[in-house]
């Protein structure tokens, strides 16, 4: 390996920095060019020309086809027959695709395709249609996806999460705090996420609960008192005061977010404490979660008393009692 001993930084800039920022901008720039001409390619392809791409043995046209079928509101029988097929091609990104272009389609042609495949189609057709049901919304796809919370297969069972959670109907609380107990960290996750976008006060008692569980997984944690930065209730804040202290900077900047919405002086007092927390964060450093949080409890009155001169504990001037 040659050490440049000496060399300025413009140097170094010139001779190996630009000219790999010039090699990532070109291919950025092919990148982008290639995915607006298979855009064109698909927005200008019939019906049976997208129901071919479909069929096709490569995924990128597959790909195409799920994307072409998106383009317009009002499919065939086939058409939408074909896009729930899709929905169990083995490749994600069609997959994806051809969920986006069934929840586009009018909803009085796909829902009852959607809702057999849900309950009768292979696992990733179950997936697929529980998340086509979240993106469509409203009372009925929340009640179809309700009936499947028990669906034998994990990834099914996480799909739906996720689904009630982008519908974000709070009477669907119900069915996700069960779900914090499954045997899958995935599912766990899912349904801890799905109650903080529903953002119910009632679900902050057990997902406190579970956070305070010991052993786990850091994913989980992590979704967990984030769900409780939303579902907000001051039941939760002995499960923050000690996520305060757990390993992973990303748990301790969410607890202290959280308790900045329902701590008390208490609360103010063990934030005190993550000040000098220079672990970074996506924006700022925990340190600079814990000042924001102490700032809206004293914003609330929520500022600890001072300890008194003498060690007694009281505030000064405080009478005794």
């Amino acid at each position: 390996m040659t050490v440049y001993a000496g060399s300025r930084p413009s140097q170094l800039y010139r001779r190996f920095l630009r000219p790999a920022l010039k090699s990532i901008r070109r291919w950025v720039r092919d990148q982008v060019e290639a995915l607006a001409t298979r855009r064109a390619t698909a927005a200008g392809l019939t019906e049976a020309a997208a129901l071919a791409s479909l069929r096709a043995p490569a995924p990128r046209q597959r790909w195409e086809g799920a994307m072409a079928m998106g383009r317009h509101p009002q499919r065939s029988t086939e058409a939408i027959a074909a896009l729930v097929a899709a929905l169990a091609d083995p490749e994600p990104f069609v997959r994806w695709k051809a969920a986006a272009a069934l929840a586009g389609q009018d909803v009085t042609c796909v829902f009852h395709a959607l809702t057999d495949a849900l309950i009768a189609g292979q696992p990733l057709q179950r997936a697929g249609a529980a998340e086509a049901l979240g993106r469509i919304g409203g009372e009925a796809a929340t009640n179809a996806l309700c009936k499947q919370v028990n669906d034998p297969e994990p990834g099914v069972r996480r799909a739906l999460a996720s689904a009630l959670g982008q519908i974000a109907d709070p009477t669907t609380a119900v069915e996700l705090v069960p779900m914090l107990e499954d045997d899958n960290v995935e599912v766990r996750c899912a349904a801890a996420r799905a109650l903080g976008q529903i953002a119910s006060p009632g679900a902050a008692a057990p997902l406190a609960a579970a956070l305070a569980r010991p052993g786990q997984p850091l994913l989980l944690r992590r979704a967990l008192v984030a769900a409780l930065t939303r579902a907000q209730h001051p039941d939760a804040q002995p499960a923050l005061l000690a996520a305060l202290a757990d390993p992973d900077p990303q748990v301790r900047g969410y607890a202290a977010r959280a308790l900045g919405h329902i701590g008390n002086e208490a609360a103010h007092d063990r934030l005190a404490g993550l000040l000098t927390d220079r672990y970074a964060l996506l924006k700022g450093t925990v340190g600079d979660e814990a000042q924001a949080a102490r700032a809206m409890l004293e914003h609330r009155g929520r500022r600890a008393a001072p300890a008194a001169p003498d060690g007694s504990g009281r505030p000064p001037g405080g009478n005794p009692s």
